[in-house]
């Protein structure tokens, strides 16, 4: 049986072995966070890993303690745990293997080998050896999972994991010789430390990128959404549109017509009330037409943003008595119809606004051309954003312009809401013409 093959413990030792246990502790429990957030069965194995580790130092810790063979040969099971969870986890990140109920018997291998070791071997070589290479083959192998994983992924995290496991390996096969010589403190347990915090910043690393890589794709997948949810939109507007030029205002146009024709022959008497049925089916055909140019004004499409803008800011004029000035060029470049689209909505998202709840006299709406950008801003001299605690809002919630928002961005532009001088609210909405000249 093997005694006593150890060199006594020293103070500063079992100091060491503890500050591995609390680091090792900590690299669990950071990996029970990881897997709240990136819930794969491989990084909740990686903290039944540490955790298995923790259960290790704490045996050998105890054996230290007391020289008692007992807490040795737990500590020689628990070690063959690790190793074996750790091939394991190894094995579900990269094959994505699933557990079966056949495989806990493997457990038995590390107590029967501990119960060996502790009652027929006398030397600490021939005790230990078997499980460090056990350990260190299972590490070296992990590492290169991670190597090939990060080959095919280009991953920074999985690379820096891979060498990580790969030096932490070697590091393993030098256990029996630096123990048995009582050289294995504070190098050793030092040296663990900083692998195993390598190996934890790595999984951060890896986690943190697949999980920005899954924003950045439920994001570009929001984007496709959003911009087919507009253009879904777009076309509704158009059909309605198409519809009340075809059906409606020609049939109120007809109406028109033949009020006209009954006039010529009616009689005096008649003649005012059938001037007045003229009048409102000019005003219902206005009305029409307005609708109609609201849904999908024909000069964009026929013309271009610039004259589209002009009629908006002569429309709003018109209706509401605000004076509207435009600043705007000669001429701009052809966008994209989609981006084309998306700035006169803008404007006329944010004159709407104004008109109802600026309280304002004038506003104003400039247009400016740099090289490979248009930026719009519609600038008021209203009552600006309300005082108190809802001055801290989103204005771009708050004023009913996260459409705007969504159109702009998903073309790839910005927008903002911000305090004019000296009152008012500016909007101003900037879209990149590189990609989207020439329509």
């Amino acid at each position: 049986m093997m005694q006593n093959a150890l060199p006594a413990a020293t103070a500063p030792e079992l100091a060491d072995a503890a500050f591995q246990a609390v680091i090792t502790a900590g690299l669990a429990v950071f990996a029970l966070v990881l897997f709240r957030r990136l819930p794969q069965r491989w990084v909740a194995w990686w903290a039944a890993a540490w955790g298995l580790y923790v259960l290790r130092l704490g045996a050998i810790i105890l054996f230290l303690l007391t020289n008692d063979l007992v807490w040795l040969f737990w500590h020689q099971v628990a070690t063959g745990w690790v190793a074996l969870t750790i091939l394991w986890a190894a094995l579900v990140f990269s094959r994505g293997a699933t557990w079966r109920p056949w495989y806990a018997v493997l457990a038995l291998f590390p107590l029967l080998w501990a119960w060996v070791a502790i009652h027929a071997l006398d030397r600490f070589v021939l005790v230990a050896l078997p499980m460090v290479a056990l350990i260190a083959s299972t590490t070296l192998w992990t590492g290169w999972v991670f190597w090939r994983y990060a080959q095919r992924t280009g991953s920074p995290g999985a690379r820096f994991v891979a060498i990580a496991f790969a030096l932490w390996g070697l590091h393993h096969l030098d256990y029996t010789m630096l123990r048995a010589r009582g050289a294995w403190q504070p190098w050793g347990y030092f040296l663990d430390i900083i692998f195993e915090l390598a190996v934890g910043i790595g999984f951060g690393v890896m986690v943190l990128s697949e999980l920005a890589e899954r924003l950045a794709a439920r994001t570009a997948e929001l984007g496709h959404l959003s911009a087919s949810m507009v253009r879904q939109h777009e076309a509704e507007r158009r059909r309605l549109s198409r519809d009340l030029h075809d059906e409606t205002a020609q049939t109120l146009s007809a109406v028109k017509l033949e009020i006209g024709m009954l006039r010529e022959g009616a009689d005096p008497s008649a003649v005012g009330r059938l001037d007045h049925v003229l009048h409102l089916v000019d005003n219902g055909i206005r009305g029409i037409r307005r609708v109609m140019n609201d849904l999908r004004p024909a000069l964009l499409d026929d013309l271009g943003l610039i004259p589209a803008i002009r009629s908006l800011a002569s429309d709003v004029r018109d209706r509401g008595g605000l004076s509207v000035g435009v600043e705007l060029p000669d001429s701009a470049p052809r966008l994209a119809p989609e981006a084309e689209l998306a700035l006169f909505r803008a404007a006329q998202e944010a004159l709407a606004n104004v008109v109802r709840h600026a309280g304002a006299a004038r506003v104003v709406i400039r247009l400016h051309v740099a090289a490979q950008s248009l930026r719009l801003t519609v600038a008021d001299d209203g009552r600006g954003f309300p005082p108190g605690p809802g001055a801290s809002v989103d204005p771009m919630t708050r004023l009913g312009l996260a459409g705007m928002r969504e159109r702009i961005t998903a073309l790839g532009g910005t927008t903002s809401v911000a305090p004019a001088t000296p009152t008012g609210v500016v909007v101003t909405v900037e879209l990149p013409t590189k990609d989207g000249s020439n329509g």
